[in-house]
């Protein structure tokens, strides 16, 4: 059985204001308050967020009804249920999907693909697979099959594939990107 660790008088210094901190309480509601405004940089706004953190490892299938941050390595799929967000900041070998909602890769996604009602947004690594999604922004690296309503390509993009578009593609100036351009 687990014990619940509670702080003594001599390990409680400050409550993150500078100021000594009088109880167990005071403590939980400073770490709870920096805890919420670390979640809210990330760019998640729902309060509801799952976080694998850098430097854990996860292997196998991960179901979410809400935002989810992967800080760090993931061998397997994700799937959002819900409109969901989901931010890879680490490595994921797998397939993403998030039929209602958005996928942001700033880290890295090997070997599969991305399916998403909404946005993808590639800042980081997309190597091998297909994205699928309404609009899709890259200024990252990529190579693979792009395929969307609206795709634009940045001008820190590189990449070689096929990109596929149904209404709108813009690349702009910078870009380096090989690739066979059609319209759906």
């Amino acid at each position: 059985m687990f014990n619940k660790w509670v702080p003594d008088e001599k390990d409680i210094k400050t409550d993150g204001n500078g100021k000594k901190a009088k109880n167990k309480k005071d403590i939980t509601k400073n770490t709870t308050n920096e805890m919420n405004a670390e979640s809210m940089d990330a760019g998640i706004s729902n309060s509801k967020v799952n976080t694998i953190l850098k430097g854990s490892k996860l292997t196998g299938d991960i179901n979410v009804t809400c935002d989810v941050e992967l800080s760090g390595d993931i061998e397997g799929n994700i799937k959002a249920v819900q409109n969901s967000k989901i931010v890879i900041k680490g490595t994921c070998n797998g397939m993403v999907e998030a039929r209602e909602g958005s996928v942001y890769i700033e880290g890295e996604l090997k070997g599969g693909n991305i399916i998403a009602g909404n946005n993808v947004n590639i800042s980081g690594k997309f190597s091998g697979g297909e994205i699928k999604a309404k609009k899709i922004y890259i200024n990252g690296e990529f190579s693979g099959k792009l395929e969307g309503d609206e795709i634009e390509i940045g001008p820190g993009a590189q990449g070689n594939g096929e990109i596929r578009y149904k209404e709108y593609i813009s690349i702009s100036k910078g870009a380096q990107v090989e690739a066979q351009i059609s319209r759906v």
